[in-house]
């Protein structure tokens, strides 16, 4: 007899939409605890641009993959894979239930799906020769190149590392197949609950968010983050666009609107994500109403 699949609940849509409020709500109401599937809140220091919770809008309610990661510490999916895993087996075990909340679509796909991305080492010699054609060939190069090999790619086009890493696994004698092909696994009995909203409310709701950002100090928090302007994380919107912005001595209205043009990219980017993410038992939240969601929740924990 086949051992019982672990039973989750994951809220998951565009950035600015509410989710770690809903999660909380929800949290309450069942007994719940909440894991971040964020690649960046994962980060100390990056507080305001990340968006991350406060301790009182988390009311009590156990909050994990926060705040874990110094930003000189790589983080990838693979990462996310290994941390996240045992925390779920652990709350689980305590009679509580995970509720794994976030935006970064690869992460919960992982999860849903047990995509593999490789164990296979680095293998330098590869990574440098893919890098050197990128450069000599232009940007985009790799990404074609990896379609052509992998049509249904999950790695969005503008993720050089991810899409170096695939390619390198292709291509090194060290990866075996199974290295290599994404796996698909269904590993939890999962509720997957998608919000979005009309993109003019979320656009709005995105400008309200950088206003409120700005007016909480976020310039001064990019400031003090100067130091690590090397690392991945620094390269995730909001923060982008701010040290450009500093290091070009733009003024606080010009860094602005550069924001806002790339929060409504991502919003963009992330609604095509989540509305092409395949899963059986799925519940929409559209425009913030909660009926449904709310009713399936309950249902799908009895």
């Amino acid at each position: 007899m086949m051992d019982k699949k672990e039973k989750i609940i994951i809220i998951g849509g565009p950035t600015c939409i509410g989710k770690s409020d809903y999660a909380v709500e929800v949290a309450l109401r069942c007994n719940g605890e909440i894991i971040g599937a964020d690649s960046v809140q994962v980060y100390k220091y990056l507080n305001i641009g990340s968006g991350k919770i406060t301790t009182e809008e988390m009311k009590g309610v156990t909050h994990y993959l926060i705040d874990l990661k110094d930003p000189t510490e790589p983080f990838t999916v693979v990462d996310f894979m290994n941390e996240i895993k045992p925390i779920i087996s652990d709350v689980i075990s305590r009679g509580k239930i995970p509720i794994i909340v976030g935006g970064t679509g690869f992460y919960i796909n992982a999860l849903l799906h047990g995509y593999n991305c490789g164990h296979a080492g680095p293998n330098d010699k590869i990574r440098e020769k893919l890098r050197s054609a990128e450069h000599f060939y232009g940007e985009g190069y790799l990404y074609d190149m990896l379609k052509k090999i992998e049509p249904d790619t999950l790695v969005r086009q503008n993720d050089l590392p991810r899409i170096t890493r695939r390619l390198e696994l292709y291509f090194s004698p060290y990866a075996d197949e199974e290295e290599i092909i994404p796996q698909s696994s269904d590993v939890y009995d999962a509720l997957l609950v998608v919000m979005d909203a009309d993109r003019e409310k979320l656009d709005l709701k995105a400008e309200k968010r950088i206003s409120m950002m700005m007016d909480m100090g976020f310039l001064d928090e990019v400031k003090s983050l100067e130091k690590y302007a090397e690392c991945r994380c620094m390269s995730s919107v909001g923060y982008a666009e701010a040290l450009l912005g500093l290091s070009c001595g733009m003024t606080r209205a010009e860094i602005t609107e550069h924001m806002k043009q790339s929060y409504h990219a991502l919003i963009k980017k992330q609604q095509t994500f989540f509305r092409w993410l395949r899963w059986d038992n799925r519940v929409n939240v559209y425009n913030w109403d909660y009926t449904n969601s709310n009713k399936e929740i309950t249902e799908f924990l009895k």
